[in-house]
């Protein structure tokens, strides 16, 4: 068991530069121009604000449409797609969280910190194109199409 334990360890070991870099960009970032950031550390910038509609704000119970692209603070792009379907409670924290800031028609780029999205374990396997390390910063630039 102790074997095991040590190798986990040694595992995570790897990703502490990653962890460290993705630190320091969110540190970084907080301090940019019209970068704003919530009490619980995700930070958002609005490239266009939306239509203002409060019957068509997201929030847990609402399903939208949007148009996304997710990638690394390296650049690499990870996920997007296009009049994508998804109920909001069923995102990270932090892309939830930015969503429900979202009009209808807005545009925002979000920054989510890797406490808010997948943590300290990541997600998927890796290897594969979709796959999430550890200690990630997700950057989204996201258009809420639609909310119902």
């Amino acid at each position: 068991m102790a074997v095991i334990g040590l190798l986990t360890a040694c595992k995570q070991d790897n990703w502490l530069d990653w962890k460290a870099e993705n630190i320091a960009f969110m540190d970084a970032n907080e301090k940019a121009d019209s970068i704003q950031t919530t009490p619980s550390g995700l930070q958002y910038k609005v490239i266009r604000q939306g239509i203002p509609n409060a019957a068509a704000k997201p929030d847990d119970l609402k399903t939208v449409v949007i148009t996304y692209k997710g990638q690394f603070i390296n650049g690499y792009v990870f996920d997007e797609g296009v009049d994508v379907a998804l109920g909001v409670s069923n995102v990270v924290e932090g892309f939830a969280e930015g969503l429900k800031k979202m009009n209808v028609s807005g545009r925002y780029i979000l920054y989510i910190p890797y406490d808010l999205g997948y943590g300290e374990s990541g997600n998927g396997t890796e290897g594969t194109a979709a796959y999430i390390p550890p200690y990630s910063t997700l950057i989204f630039d996201v258009t809420l199409n639609r909310c119902f």
